[in-house]
């Protein structure tokens, strides 16, 4: 039997957001590196596809099974915030994937990875303090 700090990890909302993210990575970089090596387009643009197609993914995902909240939130105000704060995460990871592209000269899929770390840092503090609040007892 594994130890119950590891069960709790595997049921927590760190872990499903982990999960989510794994899940929205996937369809994300699917389709930058489809977009750059089939058809051609440059991988700063092909990363705005990637990422657009991530962030419905990861809505879904994040307010379906992810984040938990007692906080009632019209779901309108919550796409729009959601939507601003996905944007800016994908102002980091365009600025990171050129910077590691361009400047440190590192493959445009390897600079995807390093800025997705940096944007799933991004998203999910600010999405956890801003969106999903915990219930207030």
């Amino acid at each position: 039997s594994l130890p119950q700090f590891v069960l709790d990890f595997f049921r927590s909302e760190l872990f499903r957001y982990i999960i989510s993210g794994f899940i929205a990575f996937f369809c994300d970089f699917a389709i930058l590196v489809t977009a750059t090596e089939v058809f051609g387009i440059h991988y700063l643009v092909s990363n705005i596809a990637g990422y657009s197609v991530g962030l419905i993914v990861s809505y879904t995902i994040n307010i379906n099974w992810v984040f938990t909240t007692g906080d009632s939130v019209k779901s309108s105000i919550m796409i729009f915030f959601f939507t601003v704060i996905v944007f800016m995460g994908l102002g980091i990871s365009e600025l990171v994937l050129w910077a590691a592209a361009e400047s440190a000269d590192i493959p445009y899929t390897w600079s995807k990875v390093v800025s997705t770390f940096f944007v799933f840092v991004f998203n999910f503090i600010v999405k956890r303090r801003l969106l999903f609040s915990p219930a207030k007892n």
